[in-house]
């Protein structure tokens, strides 16, 4: 995995400082931007917030307006995320724009070092 350190306005405490991302998943990324670009921002969005162990904590209102979506784009992305297994574990409030938690797959890109890199 590739690392790329940034801070983010996100970031608490330590959290946020460097990201981890698989190239494999970057290229099928890249793929998903051209087929389903809602998806793609939605992911890249979750990814700039990533804490420890991929898990993500958010709002669906924080996501959209990130995105520039409605509420409806980015419910349909994250459901479209979870099926193709880019997120797991999701918890989305039935609220319009109520919290969203889920977990980054650990094969796509995380916070902590992968082993191989340690």
């Amino acid at each position: 995995m590739n690392e790329q350190n940034g801070a983010t306005p996100y970031a608490a405490d330590g959290e946020g400082e460097a990201l981890y991302a698989n190239p494999s998943a970057l290229l099928e990324l890249s793929q998903l931007n051209r087929t389903n670009p809602h998806a793609a921002s939605v992911m890249l969005t979750l990814m700039s917030i990533i804490g420890g162990n991929g898990a993500v904590r958010t709002t669906q209102a924080i996501v959209a307006k990130h995105c520039n979506y409605t509420l409806q784009q980015v419910e349909k992305a994250v459901a479209e995320l979870a099926e193709g297994k880019w997120i797991l574990s999701v918890d989305a409030s039935p609220e319009p724009g109520g919290s969203l938690v889920c977990t980054v797959n650990s094969n796509v890109a995380r916070s902590e070092k992968p082993e191989e890199l340690v």
